[in-house]
């Protein structure tokens, strides 16, 4: 009784911080929308404690659960919007998380997460490739081994925080097992000879997430900078940090839809007049299936917690993106039914966010289906 109290307080406790923040500190940051990168709100989340909440106590931050973390962003975004400013928190939260606390070495980890719970430091993912995204068969940066270093060369695209970035964690070609690529994940400071920061077309959605590409030309680094094991970076780190970037995220989703929900509802009411039974059932169904995704979530989220990556978390992740992806397609209606406009922004930046997730999602599916079909499905 006493663990689950426990629970419950410290799920409850960030919740509150976080809709704090949103209803205090994001509103009087109206131009958050228009600017290049977080700025000022970026050092204002790590005075607030926002940045440690995924980082071990033992380095100074919370030690928080995804189960705690998740209904927190959905909170966040309900209540101040921002999905870009979400993702961008999100992802220096799993980063610290899944890749630095779950998979770096003692004398690494001194190094790096108490700057990260203290938000003096930010870590970039540097995997995606111009002309290749984020798929294995086609990445092309390698670091050969030299003695006791490795030379890195390639270039890197979309990388979330990279402006804002004082490391990256590169993931680069090492070798070759069984017909696939073998990727090792380097642990690259900004200062490093040879890396060179390049700023990309702004994306005109999601802000005020920032986002770079680098440029690794005869990098040259010690092996004590790799990440995890050797060649195994793409199995170790890079499928359980798109399974803790989905799940997250799915809070982002649910607090967006559920704010353009009341926002719709609340034109509606306006309007006053006579509210017809196809109306009624329109706002009633969206609610049911948005309260369904929110369960699925919290149940991924908990799997999680419990040390689950495999097929329960995937599968609950494929239904949740299913019904997002309906929601989505279901709120154009509502919103010209109710006060005859189509999604806002922040609504288009929802839609991105189901997007990327569904990309996975698909892939997800198909194997969930082969599973069934080749009569493997557990029962």
């Amino acid at each position: 009784m006493q663990v689950q109290r426990e629970k419950k307080e410290n799920h409850t406790r960030l919740t509150t911080q976080a809709i704090r923040f949103a209803g205090e500190d994001l509103s009087v940051h109206e131009d958050l929308g228009r600017c290049g990168t977080p700025g000022k709100i970026w050092g204002k989340m790590a005075r607030r404690g926002l940045l440690g909440w995924s980082i071990p106590a033992a380095f100074g931050g919370e030690g928080a659960r995804f189960s705690d973390i998740l209904p927190a962003v959905e909170a966040f975004v309900a209540r101040g919007g921002r999905p870009g400013l979400a993702l961008s928190w999100m992802v220096h939260l799993i980063v610290g998380k899944v890749l630095i606390a779950g998979a770096a070495n003692g004398k690494q980890k001194k190094e790096i997460l108490p700057g990260m719970a203290a938000g003096r430091w930010t870590a970039s993912i540097a995997l995606s490739e111009p002309g290749a995204g984020s798929d294995p068969k086609r990445i092309r940066t390698t670091a050969v081994k030299k003695g006791r270093s490795y030379v890195l060369n390639g270039e890197k695209a979309w990388l979330t925080n990279g402006p804002l970035a004082d490391l990256f964690i590169v993931f680069a070609v090492t070798g070759e097992r069984g017909g696939k690529k073998g990727f090792t994940a380097f642990l690259v400071p900004r200062e490093t000879p040879g890396l060179t920061v390049r700023e990309m077309p702004a994306l005109g959605y999601l802000r005020p997430s920032p986002h770079c590409e680098i440029r690794l030309e005869g990098c040259d680094l010690p092996e004590t900078t790799i990440l995890g094991r050797k060649g195994r970076a793409w199995e170790d780190l890079s499928k359980p940090f798109r399974v803790a970037e989905d799940v997250l995220l799915s809070g982002a989703i649910l607090g967006g839809l559920d704010r353009e929900l009341r926002q719709a509802a609340r034109s509606r009411r306006e309007r006053k007049g006579r509210v017809e039974d196809d109306v009624r059932d329109r706002f009633g169904g969206f609610a049911a299936l948005l309260a369904a995704a929110r369960q699925v979530a919290r149940d991924a989220a908990r799997d999680l917690d419990g040390g689950k990556q495999g097929t329960d978390v995937e599968h609950r992740l494929v239904a949740f993106h299913l019904i997002a992806k309906t929601l989505q397609e279901s709120l154009g209606g509502i919103l010209e039914n109710s006060s005859g406009s189509r999604l806002s922004s922040q609504g288009d930046d929802i839609a991105r966010l189901i997007g990327l997730g569904l990309h996975a999602s698909r892939a997800r599916q198909r194997t969930w289906g082969d599973t069934l079909l080749i009569g493997k499905e557990k029962s």
